[in-house]
């Protein structure tokens, strides 16, 4: 059972005319009714209407458009999902960033915004692009690039955990190895001059049955055998590692930005191939990181042992 085309009803009781119905049509105003509908009051449905503007008019046919398969357009270009540069599909490698061609393998890439939301043409200073920012830092630019662009509209000063816990390490580990060698050497210094109180300190052996006040006594008798210019030297020493982590944490992405700056706009003036200067130069050095990692952690016990101080 289906409806006729014209989706008609019947005048009298409304109901949907089927194709298999008995239906009859007045002959004034054409309407549609069934016989029984049309025979049971014996004329139009629709009469009252015959002669004014609301006379039935037989509706137009609903046109069926034609079902046409979308063909999908063809083209030879893709979008490159590191760094968003266009190319032809041909290429093994994109021509920007050189990040391989995954759709020539059947693949496609995950798109990754390497430039955190910094469009790669931004000025950075000193006409250096985010893009060209990027391929220096190479590591972790996701956090580096947006507070590079920070720093050149007025922001002083950010945070980076790594240089806090390991300054040392984390200067070297970014290439900056002057200013690394000299805060791994403070960093010695002040490890040589709070190793009595450290060790003073890890002496103190208190009764787990012990009151707060029994170990405050443990610690101080302790602490005191080494005299009170130890104790106040290895103090400030503690002090001021403390506060020079603190600084190098705070300022250690801007110092960082200045030297991406620099060397940058060095590599584009010296050579046209620059993609072998961005790696000699830029991104991270773990051998360099772990070497100023364990010098720091492991030097100061071991000059201690050679003065004699342990």
């Amino acid at each position: 059972m289906s409806l006729s085309n014209s989706v008609e009803k019947c005048a009298v009781c409304n109901a949907y005319l089927f194709e298999e119905d008995d239906v009859v049509y007045c002959p004034e105003c054409g309407a549609p009714h069934h016989r029984d509908c049309y025979s049971a009051i014996g004329h139009c449905g629709l009469q009252e209407f015959h002669g004014t503007d609301k006379q039935y008019r037989k509706p137009e046919p609903v046109k069926q458009e034609e079902n046409r398969e979308v063909q999908p357009v063809q083209t030879n270009i893709i979008t490159c999902g590191m760094c968003g540069e266009k190319y032809e599909t041909t290429e093994d490698v994109c021509p920007n960033c050189n990040a391989p061609n995954i759709s020539k393998m059947g693949g496609r890439f995950v798109t990754f915004d390497f430039l955190g939301g910094v469009p790669a043409n931004t000025d950075l200073g000193n006409g250096v692009t985010a893009n060209e920012a990027k391929k220096f830092v190479a590591s972790n630019t996701q956090r580096y690039i947006p507070k590079f662009l920070g720093f050149k509209n007025g922001k002083k000063a950010s945070w980076n955990w790594l240089a806090f816990l390991t300054p040392c390490g984390w200067l070297m580990s970014r290439k900056m190895y002057l200013l690394g060698a000299v805060i791994g050497a403070l960093e010695i210094a002040f490890s040589l001059v709070s190793m009595p109180l450290r060790i003073a300190y890890q002496m103190v052996e208190v009764p787990d049955t012990s009151n707060r006040i029994e170990i405050y006594n443990a610690i101080f008798t302790e602490i005191s055998n080494i005299g009170k210019v130890a104790i106040y030297a290895g103090l400030i020493a503690i002090a001021l590692e403390v506060i020079m982590c603190i600084v190098i944490a705070i300022f250690g992405d801007l110092i960082y930005k200045k030297r991406v700056i620099t060397k940058v706009s060095e590599i584009k003036l010296e050579s046209e191939d620059q993609g072998e200067l961005y790696r000699k130069k830029g991104g991270i050095s773990m051998a360099a990181a772990v070497f100023g990692y364990f010098a720091v952690s492991y030097l100061p016990t071991i000059i201690a042992y050679t003065l004699g101080m342990l």
